[in-house]
């Protein structure tokens, strides 16, 4: 799969996830979640999702655990809103890179008014 559709169809499956996420789940633990990018392989096989919970270490484990039971069911949605050949298999990874941009800023605000 080249580049191009690669990127379009990790868009495309990043909108349906955060649609889903948002309207669809019942679950409550998964509200605070944010989907923020989708890798996918270069064959199509597999799909990593980033997303971000912001609050507490225990609100990230509880949407942790919450995500990875509702993988099955957001996996079969990516199926029925895009058309492939085959539905990725669906990693789960917790982005903490808003944090660490968070930290990072809060360091250098510090250092300008030192």
């Amino acid at each position: 799969m080249d580049e191009r559709r690669r990127q379009r169809l990790s868009g495309d499956m990043l909108q349906v996830l955060q649609d889903v996420i948002s309207r669809e789940v019942s679950d409550e633990r998964l509200q605070r979640v944010h989907c923020t990018r989708i890798k996918l392989s270069r064959d199509g096989s597999h799909a990593t999702l980033f997303y971000e919970v912001p609050g507490t270490e225990e609100q990230r484990l509880e949407s942790r655990e919450a995500m990875e039971s509702a993988r099955g069911f957001l996996r079969s949605r990516i199926a029925s809103a895009i058309r492939m050949r085959g539905t990725p298999v669906l990693s789960l990874v917790l982005d903490r890179s808003g944090e660490e941009g968070d930290r990072t800023l809060e360091v250098m605000r510090e250092l300008e008014e030192d």
